[in-house]
Protein backbone atom coordinates (compact mmCIF):
# COMPACT_ATOMS: atom_id res chain seq x y z
CA UNK A 1 0.00 0.00 0.00
CA UNK A 2 3.04 2.25 0.58
CA UNK A 3 4.32 1.53 -2.68
CA UNK A 4 1.29 2.51 -4.34
CA UNK A 5 0.67 5.82 -2.72
CA UNK A 6 4.71 6.71 -3.32
CA UNK A 7 4.33 6.13 -7.17
CA UNK A 8 0.80 7.82 -7.11
CA UNK A 9 2.30 11.27 -5.71
CA UNK A 10 5.65 10.48 -7.97
CA UNK A 11 2.87 10.76 -11.02
CA UNK A 12 1.65 14.09 -9.58
CA UNK A 13 4.91 15.78 -8.81
CA UNK A 14 5.91 14.71 -12.16
CA UNK A 15 2.69 16.15 -14.20
CA UNK A 16 3.82 18.51 -16.99
CA UNK A 17 2.68 22.07 -16.35
CA UNK A 18 0.48 22.86 -19.18
CA UNK A 19 0.44 26.22 -21.51
CA UNK A 20 -2.19 28.38 -20.19
CA UNK A 21 -4.92 29.10 -23.04
CA UNK A 22 -8.40 31.29 -22.60
CA UNK A 23 -10.49 32.17 -25.15
CA UNK A 24 -13.47 35.22 -24.69
CA UNK A 25 -15.94 35.66 -27.29
CA UNK A 26 -17.68 39.41 -26.85
CA UNK A 27 -20.27 41.57 -28.82
CA UNK A 28 -18.85 44.47 -29.78
CA UNK A 29 -20.69 47.55 -32.27
CA UNK A 30 -19.07 48.13 -35.41
CA UNK A 31 -18.18 51.99 -34.89
CA UNK A 32 -14.86 50.24 -33.26
CA UNK A 33 -14.09 49.45 -36.92
CA UNK A 34 -11.39 51.01 -38.90
CA UNK A 35 -13.95 51.05 -41.67
CA UNK A 36 -16.76 52.60 -39.60
CA UNK A 37 -13.80 55.19 -38.49
CA UNK A 38 -12.73 56.11 -41.37
CA UNK A 39 -16.23 56.84 -42.98
CA UNK A 40 -17.54 58.78 -39.97
CA UNK A 41 -15.19 60.64 -38.69
CA UNK A 42 -13.23 62.78 -41.10
CA UNK A 43 -11.69 65.87 -38.63
CA UNK A 44 -12.54 69.38 -40.50
CA UNK A 45 -9.76 71.02 -41.73
CA UNK A 46 -7.81 67.63 -42.13
CA UNK A 47 -5.93 67.57 -45.45
CA UNK A 48 -6.88 64.81 -47.50
CA UNK A 49 -3.80 64.92 -49.40
CA UNK A 50 -0.25 66.20 -48.17
CA UNK A 51 1.90 65.26 -50.79
CA UNK A 52 3.19 61.77 -49.17
CA UNK A 53 3.91 60.50 -52.39
CA UNK A 54 6.15 61.97 -55.44
CA UNK A 55 3.42 63.73 -57.57
CA UNK A 56 6.08 64.54 -60.28
CA UNK A 57 6.53 61.37 -60.98
CA UNK A 58 3.40 59.44 -60.33
CA UNK A 59 1.16 62.54 -61.10
CA UNK A 60 -2.11 64.67 -59.01
CA UNK A 61 -3.74 62.21 -57.58
CA UNK A 62 -7.42 62.01 -57.97
CA UNK A 63 -10.15 63.39 -55.49
CA UNK A 64 -10.83 59.26 -54.40
CA UNK A 65 -7.17 58.49 -54.38
CA UNK A 66 -6.48 61.41 -52.17
CA UNK A 67 -9.24 60.32 -50.11
CA UNK A 68 -7.72 56.69 -49.67
CA UNK A 69 -4.18 58.12 -49.15
CA UNK A 70 -5.86 60.46 -45.76
CA UNK A 71 -4.58 57.31 -43.12
CA UNK A 72 -2.71 59.94 -40.99
CA UNK A 73 -5.37 60.59 -38.90
CA UNK A 74 -5.94 63.63 -36.32
CA UNK A 75 -8.68 62.18 -34.45
CA UNK A 76 -9.04 61.80 -30.36
CA UNK A 77 -11.36 59.73 -28.24
CA UNK A 78 -13.36 62.27 -27.69
CA UNK A 79 -14.10 63.39 -31.35
CA UNK A 80 -14.76 59.75 -31.59
CA UNK A 81 -16.99 59.61 -28.84
CA UNK A 82 -18.93 62.36 -30.08
CA UNK A 83 -19.38 60.70 -33.33
CA UNK A 84 -20.43 57.94 -32.01
CA UNK A 85 -23.31 59.86 -30.05
CA UNK A 86 -24.63 61.71 -32.96
CA UNK A 87 -24.42 58.36 -35.86
CA UNK A 88 -25.29 55.58 -33.13
CA UNK A 89 -23.00 53.15 -32.67
CA UNK A 90 -23.91 50.67 -35.13
CA UNK A 91 -25.17 46.85 -35.12
CA UNK A 92 -23.01 44.68 -32.71
CA UNK A 93 -20.82 41.76 -34.10
CA UNK A 94 -18.83 38.79 -32.30
CA UNK A 95 -15.18 39.51 -31.78
CA UNK A 96 -13.72 36.30 -30.31
CA UNK A 97 -10.14 36.94 -28.29
CA UNK A 98 -7.41 34.13 -27.52
CA UNK A 99 -4.37 34.38 -25.32
CA UNK A 100 -2.10 31.91 -25.31
CA UNK A 101 1.11 31.77 -22.66
CA UNK A 102 4.03 28.79 -22.76
CA UNK A 103 3.94 26.85 -19.57
CA UNK A 104 6.68 27.80 -17.67
CA UNK A 105 6.88 31.70 -18.08
CA UNK A 106 5.98 33.18 -14.81
CA UNK A 107 6.02 36.52 -16.07
CA UNK A 108 5.94 37.42 -20.06
CA UNK A 109 8.73 39.72 -21.25
CA UNK A 110 6.41 41.09 -24.28
CA UNK A 111 2.92 39.99 -26.36
CA UNK A 112 2.82 39.16 -29.77
CA UNK A 113 -0.61 40.66 -30.76
CA UNK A 114 -2.21 39.64 -34.24
CA UNK A 115 -5.01 40.41 -35.97
CA UNK A 116 -6.59 37.12 -36.70
CA UNK A 117 -7.42 38.38 -40.65
CA UNK A 118 -6.16 36.23 -43.13
CA UNK A 119 -2.78 34.66 -41.39
CA UNK A 120 -3.06 35.55 -38.19
CA UNK A 121 -5.10 32.67 -37.58
CA UNK A 122 -2.38 30.13 -38.77
CA UNK A 123 0.79 32.29 -37.22
CA UNK A 124 -1.26 31.98 -33.84
CA UNK A 125 -0.66 28.47 -33.72
CA UNK A 126 2.85 28.08 -35.60
CA UNK A 127 4.93 25.88 -33.73
CA UNK A 128 8.39 27.83 -34.81
CA UNK A 129 6.72 30.64 -33.59
CA UNK A 130 5.58 29.00 -30.18
CA UNK A 131 9.28 27.99 -30.11
CA UNK A 132 10.52 30.82 -29.97
CA UNK A 133 7.91 32.28 -27.48
CA UNK A 134 8.79 29.51 -24.92
CA UNK A 135 13.24 31.07 -25.61
CA UNK A 136 11.85 34.52 -25.08
CA UNK A 137 9.13 34.73 -22.61
CA UNK A 138 5.89 35.75 -24.71
CA UNK A 139 2.65 35.59 -24.59
CA UNK A 140 0.11 36.04 -27.95
CA UNK A 141 -2.88 37.58 -28.28
CA UNK A 142 -5.05 37.69 -31.10
CA UNK A 143 -8.50 39.02 -32.21
CA UNK A 144 -11.02 37.88 -35.04
CA UNK A 145 -14.26 39.91 -35.65
CA UNK A 146 -15.22 42.90 -37.67
CA UNK A 147 -15.22 45.57 -35.42
CA UNK A 148 -11.76 44.57 -34.65
CA UNK A 149 -9.41 42.45 -37.01
CA UNK A 150 -9.13 45.12 -39.56
CA UNK A 151 -8.34 47.75 -37.35
CA UNK A 152 -10.04 49.26 -34.49
CA UNK A 153 -10.81 52.87 -31.99
CA UNK A 154 -10.00 53.73 -29.63
CA UNK A 155 -6.28 51.56 -28.89
CA UNK A 156 -7.57 51.00 -25.22
CA UNK A 157 -9.85 48.69 -26.30
CA UNK A 158 -6.56 46.55 -26.46
CA UNK A 159 -5.37 47.45 -23.52
CA UNK A 160 -8.71 46.45 -21.62
CA UNK A 161 -8.44 43.18 -22.88
CA UNK A 162 -4.80 42.54 -22.20
CA UNK A 163 -5.59 43.98 -18.70
CA UNK A 164 -8.57 41.31 -18.16
CA UNK A 165 -6.90 38.72 -19.95
CA UNK A 166 -4.23 39.42 -17.33
CA UNK A 167 -6.33 38.99 -14.43
CA UNK A 168 -8.00 36.08 -15.41
CA UNK A 169 -4.99 33.78 -16.17
CA UNK A 170 -2.98 35.37 -13.05
CA UNK A 171 -0.44 37.35 -15.32
CA UNK A 172 -0.95 41.01 -14.62
CA UNK A 173 1.76 41.73 -16.65
CA UNK A 174 -0.14 41.64 -19.73
CA UNK A 175 -1.07 45.22 -18.24
CA UNK A 176 2.13 46.81 -19.17
CA UNK A 177 3.93 44.20 -21.00
CA UNK A 178 5.57 45.64 -24.61
CA UNK A 179 4.00 44.43 -27.84
CA UNK A 180 4.94 43.18 -30.92
CA UNK A 181 1.90 43.96 -33.88
CA UNK A 182 1.44 41.31 -36.89
CA UNK A 183 -1.39 42.45 -39.33
CA UNK A 184 -1.96 40.50 -42.63
CA UNK A 185 -3.60 42.35 -45.74
CA UNK A 186 -6.33 44.81 -44.74
CA UNK A 187 -5.54 43.77 -40.88
CA UNK A 188 -2.68 46.55 -41.72
CA UNK A 189 -5.00 48.67 -40.55
CA UNK A 190 -4.52 47.12 -37.38
CA UNK A 191 -0.66 46.44 -37.48
CA UNK A 192 0.52 49.80 -39.05
CA UNK A 193 -1.87 52.27 -37.99
CA UNK A 194 -2.19 51.36 -33.83
CA UNK A 195 1.70 52.35 -33.37
CA UNK A 196 1.54 55.52 -34.45
CA UNK A 197 0.48 56.64 -30.85
CA UNK A 198 1.37 54.08 -28.62
CA UNK A 199 4.59 53.92 -26.66
CA UNK A 200 4.46 49.99 -25.93
CA UNK A 201 5.01 48.77 -29.34
CA UNK A 202 8.57 47.10 -29.69
CA UNK A 203 8.22 46.28 -33.57
CA UNK A 204 4.92 45.40 -36.12
CA UNK A 205 4.97 43.94 -39.25
CA UNK A 206 2.54 44.80 -42.14
CA UNK A 207 2.35 41.17 -44.79
CA UNK A 208 0.81 42.05 -48.02
CA UNK A 209 -1.30 45.31 -47.00
CA UNK A 210 -4.23 45.37 -48.85
CA UNK A 211 -3.93 49.34 -48.75
CA UNK A 212 -0.27 50.19 -48.86
CA UNK A 213 -1.58 53.97 -47.79
CA UNK A 214 -2.50 53.01 -44.60
CA UNK A 215 1.20 52.07 -43.49
CA UNK A 216 1.94 55.84 -43.60
CA UNK A 217 2.24 56.87 -40.08
CA UNK A 218 4.79 59.69 -39.61
CA UNK A 219 3.90 58.83 -35.74
CA UNK A 220 5.12 55.26 -35.68
CA UNK A 221 8.37 56.31 -37.62
CA UNK A 222 10.71 55.38 -34.44
CA UNK A 223 9.42 52.10 -34.25
CA UNK A 224 10.93 49.08 -36.32
CA UNK A 225 8.34 48.18 -39.42
CA UNK A 226 8.59 45.22 -41.98
CA UNK A 227 6.10 45.42 -45.02
CA UNK A 228 6.38 42.43 -47.13
CA UNK A 229 4.98 42.31 -50.64
CA UNK A 230 4.33 39.37 -52.76
CA UNK A 231 5.57 40.03 -56.45
CA UNK A 232 2.51 38.55 -57.91
CA UNK A 233 0.02 39.81 -55.18
CA UNK A 234 -3.19 42.09 -57.20
CA UNK A 235 -2.94 44.42 -54.81
CA UNK A 236 0.88 45.15 -54.96
CA UNK A 237 0.38 45.90 -58.36
CA UNK A 238 -2.81 48.57 -57.48
CA UNK A 239 -2.13 51.37 -58.63
CA UNK A 240 1.55 50.12 -59.18
CA UNK A 241 4.64 48.23 -57.61
CA UNK A 242 6.52 51.48 -57.40
CA UNK A 243 3.88 53.20 -55.65
CA UNK A 244 3.47 50.89 -53.59
CA UNK A 245 7.01 50.43 -52.66
CA UNK A 246 6.92 54.35 -52.78
CA UNK A 247 4.76 54.25 -49.21
CA UNK A 248 7.32 52.85 -47.45
CA UNK A 249 10.36 55.05 -49.09
CA UNK A 250 8.78 57.94 -48.86
CA UNK A 251 8.19 57.76 -44.95
CA UNK A 252 12.03 56.66 -45.05
CA UNK A 253 13.47 60.24 -46.48
CA UNK A 254 10.98 62.70 -44.90
CA UNK A 255 10.75 60.86 -41.32
CA UNK A 256 14.29 58.95 -41.26
CA UNK A 257 11.86 55.77 -40.20
CA UNK A 258 13.55 52.81 -39.13
CA UNK A 259 11.39 50.26 -40.96
CA UNK A 260 12.24 47.97 -44.18
CA UNK A 261 10.13 46.35 -46.68
CA UNK A 262 10.75 43.04 -48.53
CA UNK A 263 8.95 42.08 -51.96
CA UNK A 264 8.66 37.81 -51.93
CA UNK A 265 9.22 36.51 -55.33
CA UNK A 266 7.10 34.59 -57.12
CA UNK A 267 4.28 34.87 -54.85
CA UNK A 268 0.47 36.13 -54.21
CA UNK A 269 -1.25 37.72 -51.42
CA UNK A 270 -0.96 34.60 -48.89
CA UNK A 271 2.38 34.02 -46.92
CA UNK A 272 3.97 30.36 -47.12
CA UNK A 273 6.33 28.79 -45.33
CA UNK A 274 9.30 30.57 -47.16
CA UNK A 275 8.06 33.63 -45.55
CA UNK A 276 7.98 33.25 -42.11
CA UNK A 277 11.47 33.22 -40.72
CA UNK A 278 12.16 36.22 -42.04
CA UNK A 279 9.17 37.67 -39.56
CA UNK A 280 10.85 35.55 -36.88
CA UNK A 281 14.09 36.80 -37.54
CA UNK A 282 13.00 40.49 -37.44
CA UNK A 283 10.88 39.97 -34.21
CA UNK A 284 14.19 38.36 -32.21
CA UNK A 285 15.89 40.81 -33.70
CA UNK A 286 13.84 43.68 -32.63
CA UNK A 287 12.90 42.14 -29.01
CA UNK A 288 16.53 41.78 -28.33
CA UNK A 289 17.17 45.84 -29.75
CA UNK A 290 14.24 47.68 -27.87
CA UNK A 291 12.86 45.69 -24.83
CA UNK A 292 15.34 46.07 -21.88
CA UNK A 293 16.91 43.06 -20.75
CA UNK A 294 15.58 43.93 -16.83
CA UNK A 295 12.43 44.98 -18.22
CA UNK A 296 9.55 44.37 -15.12
CA UNK A 297 6.53 44.88 -16.65
CA UNK A 298 5.16 43.50 -13.11
CA UNK A 299 5.93 47.19 -11.53
CA UNK A 300 4.66 49.33 -14.41
CA UNK A 301 4.89 50.14 -17.76
CA UNK A 302 8.12 49.22 -19.90
CA UNK A 303 10.52 52.02 -21.20
CA UNK A 304 11.67 50.45 -24.72
CA UNK A 305 15.13 51.50 -26.06
CA UNK A 306 15.24 53.87 -28.38
CA UNK A 307 17.12 53.61 -31.67
CA UNK A 308 19.89 55.25 -33.59
CA UNK A 309 19.62 55.39 -37.20
CA UNK A 310 23.25 55.49 -37.82
CA UNK A 311 23.93 52.50 -35.53
CA UNK A 312 21.83 50.34 -37.96
CA UNK A 313 22.58 48.95 -41.69
CA UNK A 314 21.02 49.68 -44.72
CA UNK A 315 19.77 47.38 -47.78
CA UNK A 316 19.27 48.50 -51.83
CA UNK A 317 15.56 48.09 -52.59
CA UNK A 318 13.80 45.63 -54.86
CA UNK A 319 13.92 46.79 -58.40
CA UNK A 320 10.30 46.17 -60.00
CA UNK A 321 11.55 46.16 -63.27
CA UNK A 322 13.84 43.24 -63.16
CA UNK A 323 11.82 41.96 -60.38
CA UNK A 324 12.18 38.30 -59.65
CA UNK A 325 15.74 37.39 -57.09
CA UNK A 326 17.53 39.81 -56.68
CA UNK A 327 20.91 40.23 -54.95
CA UNK A 328 20.82 43.26 -53.41
CA UNK A 329 23.50 44.92 -51.27
CA UNK A 330 23.46 45.54 -47.67
CA UNK A 331 26.03 47.67 -45.76
CA UNK A 332 26.52 49.47 -42.24
CA UNK A 333 24.89 52.46 -42.07
CA UNK A 334 27.93 54.72 -42.51
CA UNK A 335 29.33 52.60 -45.50
CA UNK A 336 26.15 51.95 -47.94
CA UNK A 337 27.02 53.18 -51.17
CA UNK A 338 23.72 53.80 -52.38
CA UNK A 339 20.84 56.03 -51.22
CA UNK A 340 20.71 56.35 -47.89
CA UNK A 341 17.32 58.14 -47.52
CA UNK A 342 15.05 56.15 -49.21
CA UNK A 343 17.24 52.58 -48.27
CA UNK A 344 15.51 49.86 -46.49
CA UNK A 345 16.87 50.78 -42.56
CA UNK A 346 17.83 47.39 -41.24
CA UNK A 347 18.08 46.87 -37.83
CA UNK A 348 21.69 44.94 -37.51
CA UNK A 349 24.26 43.14 -39.44
CA UNK A 350 22.51 39.80 -38.80
CA UNK A 351 18.97 40.91 -39.52
CA UNK A 352 20.74 42.68 -42.90
CA UNK A 353 22.26 38.77 -44.00
CA UNK A 354 18.69 37.53 -43.32
CA UNK A 355 16.97 40.11 -45.24
CA UNK A 356 19.38 40.52 -48.34
CA UNK A 357 19.22 36.13 -48.07
CA UNK A 358 14.91 36.27 -48.65
CA UNK A 359 15.71 38.77 -51.72
CA UNK A 360 17.98 36.51 -53.60
CA UNK A 361 16.49 33.29 -52.57
CA UNK A 362 13.57 33.53 -51.32
CA UNK A 363 14.08 32.36 -47.98
CA UNK A 364 16.48 33.01 -45.26
CA UNK A 365 19.31 30.64 -45.05
CA UNK A 366 20.78 30.99 -41.75
CA UNK A 367 19.11 28.88 -38.64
Amino acid sequence: MKTFFLIAALLVVNLPAADIELTETLQLPECHSIGWVRANTQVKGQKNWDGVLDEAKWGTPSPQQAVERSWDWKLSDDQWLQTVKDKGEGKKEDVKFDLWIPEGVAVAKGVVVMSGHGSGEALYKHAELRKIARELYLAFFKFNGNPMQRGFWPRSLLYERLKAFGKRAQHAELENAPLFLYGHSNGTGFSAIFPADSTRVWGWVSMRPGTTYQVYQPGAAQIPGLVIFGEVDDFFGRPSKAENMGVVEAMRKKHHAVWNYAVEPKTGHGPGDKTWPLVFSFLKHTFAARVPADAEPLRGPVKLNALVLENGALGKNWDPVAGGYQTLMTAPFASFAGDKETASWLINVDYAADWQSFQRDGQVARP
